[in-house]
């Protein structure tokens, strides 16, 4: 018990000890915690701006660099963003890539994301050489535009487009054509429906037509796809010595002719649609 009181003392002691230390130095208080206040101020705020200065450099950077064939230790692919990451105090750069890679047995485009420090020289982010520098010290090489390597990347993205919409386009073409056949199916014998038989017996025969130039593409994109990858498979000083000429290789127009003709395909059902509602009103 008197121990209890002697510590009670002691800590009444103490306590009116540094409230009177705070009342004889209160305004010397006062100023230090004003300036570790500005202090602190002063450093979030420059924090802050170097941020946003980080921010708009890697937004030029991204410009630069997006869609750009690149190189990733033994794959391929090309640059998508790059993005600020991180805290004020450790800011990083996440370069976004998508990589041609195998998953199981089929060629696909992976994304990997890479994050990098910032270049202590922030100013190298101001031109496309510089970013390239900057990214090659990550790891990652930037193909020269007019390279071969750097057309068989771009070919090869461009395969894997054309190889994703044809799928697209192929279910939902096979869509509409299990919708005409049912109906087929349903129209003999019924004379509510007899009547559109000619016309859907013609829309059925455009989407047979339709659906084989579809599969072709498809198959014609995944077999182009994997040539590509294996010409890129190569060893870096065979490269030079296989002569071939990748723009008759691949004819990019093509993919553009099957947005077109899919196009009228699905006008040309969407007109068949409207007449059968017309014809029941």
């Amino acid at each position: 018990m008197a121990q209890q009181t002697t510590g009670c003392g002691c800590g009444t002691l103490l306590g009116l000890l540094a409230l009177g230390f705070v009342l004889a130095y209160w305004q010397a208080i006062l100023v230090a915690a004003l300036l570790i206040l500005a202090i602190t101020a002063m450093v979030y705020a420059v924090l802050l701006l170097n941020q946003r200065q980080l921010q708009g450099l890697a937004e030029g950077a991204e410009r630069r660099v997006r869609l750009a064939p690149c190189q990733l230790q033994d794959t391929f692919g090309v640059i998508q963003s790059i993005k600020l990451a991180g805290g004020l105090k450790n800011p990083r750069l996440d370069v976004r890539c998508s990589m041609i890679t195998f998953n199981g047995a089929v060629l696909v485009a992976e994304e990997v994301r890479i994050s990098l420090k910032p270049p202590d020289q922030r100013q190298q982010l101001r031109s496309a050489s510089g970013v390239a520098r900057w990214l090659r010290g990550g790891g990652i090489a930037q193909l020269e535009d007019l390279s071969v390597e750097a057309k068989a990347v771009k070919a090869a993205m461009e395969c894997l487009r054309e190889r994703s919409w044809t799928s697209q386009a192929l279910e939902k073409l096979n869509g509409l054509r299990s919708s005409v056949i049912d109906t087929l199916a349903k129209a003999n014998g019924n004379e509510l429906l007899e009547g559109a038989i000619p016309q859907l017996q013609q829309a059925l025969d455009v989407f047979n037509r339709e659906r084989e130039k579809l599969q072709q593409a498809n198959r014609n994109a995944g077999e182009m796809l994997r040539k590509l990858h294996d010409f890129l498979s190569v060893p870096e000083g065979i490269r030079p010595i296989l002569n071939f000429d990748l723009d008759q290789l691949f004819d990019g127009r093509r993919f553009a002719d099957l947005e077109q003709s899919f196009s009228e395909v699905v006008l040309l059902n969407d007109a068949f649609r409207q007449l059968s509602e017309d014809r029941k009103a």
